[in-house]
């Protein structure tokens, strides 16, 4: 286990102090009072509670090989036995019996399964083939071999956007720029220079390759706000892009595009073989805010970048 590993895990906030709690109890070995210490491959008693070496082994994080050092080890048990002392001492003063923590370890507890339920899931259904790799490629070679001259204008909101397209009705895409982006390339006439595949706002991208120069886009969001852009040019890249130079972004885009599909149908597999009733009109009709996120125009919205979430492969992990 790396350090940087060791010390992510040891600095986390008092939601994690909580899983922790709730896994460390789901990993804790009651010593039989007539039989104190007895342990075999224990490590340390808080109490009469031991760690073994199989239980720190199993408290590590998924997929971690590389073994402790001595020092990492000391680190790991001493920030397991701080939790542990915190935890009987919250035992001993009834916190466990408050119902709003009762309902929250549950959460934790249902959304840690489902996590780990849906990791499994996806690892075994996707898969990306250096035939899959090499027809993107193909097909979208010229968004590797060209550069794009893309200028843009940015606002803090829908409604701002909205104004800006009645605006450029009647005014030349850089007056606008200049006037109302609140980016500081605005006063260049919102000239982002020449950008290409990979070094552009995900979101731009799948826009901007369906785009003639000239041509103005729509509204399209994204983490920074709301932007419309301008395709001022192309031209051949300077410098040759071969299919080696771009196989691992290639790859990762893919497997994001299967996971999420993957994750739609299995989630959509699971609704139809659980009988699920609302008792509440309305609620039916909410998004699950772990699905990607509509685009504000239609056209754009169908193919905005899909977010990753926390539920990685095992590579990630």
């Amino acid at each position: 286990m790396r350090k940087g590993s060791y010390k992510k895990t040891a600095r986390t906030g008092l939601c994690c102090l909580l899983l922790g709690g709730m896994l460390v109890a789901g990993c804790r070995k009651e010593i039989p009072e007539e039989e104190p210490g007895e342990s075999g491959d224990g490590i340390v008693r808080v109490g009469t509670v031991e760690l073994t070496e199989g239980n720190l082994w199993n408290l590590l994080p998924a997929g971690e090989k590389t073994p402790f050092s001595p020092e990492e080890k000391a680190l790991y048990v001493d920030r397991w036995i701080e939790t542990e002392v915190l935890y009987q001492e919250a035992l001993k003063r009834g916190i466990n019996n408050d119902p709003k923590i009762k309902a929250r370890i549950e959460s934790l507890e249902r959304e840690f399964l489902a996590d780990h339920l849906l990791f499994l899931e996806l690892r075994d259904r996707i898969t990306v083939s250096e035939e899959e790799i090499r027809e993107y490629f193909e097909q979208h070679r010229n968004e590797y071999t060209y550069e794009y001259r893309v200028s843009h204008i940015l606002v803090n909101t829908l409604e701002e956007a909205e104004s800006i397209q009645e605006l450029l009705k009647s005014k030349s895409f850089a007056w606008v720029a200049n006037r109302h982006s609140v980016d500081p390339v605005a006063r260049q006439g919102g000239d982002l220079g020449y950008l290409t595949k990979g070094n552009m706002i995900p979101a731009f991208e799948t826009v901007i390759f369906e785009m003639t120069p000239g041509e103005v886009s729509g509204i399209i969001k994204s983490d920074f706000g709301y932007h419309i852009i301008k395709l001022t040019g192309t031209r051949e890249s300077q410098v040759k892009v071969y299919l080696e130079n771009v196989r691992e972004k290639i790859m990762n885009m893919l497997v994001m595009e299967k996971r999420a599909k993957a994750y739609a149908d299995f989630i959509a597999e699971l609704k139809q073989l659980t009988d699920i009733e609302y008792y509440k009109n309305g609620y039916d009709r909410i998004r699950s805010p772990l699905l990607p996120e509509e685009g504000v125009d239609q056209e754009i919205g169908e193919d905005q970048e899909i977010q990753e979430d926390d539920r990685t492969t095992e590579e990630d992990r």
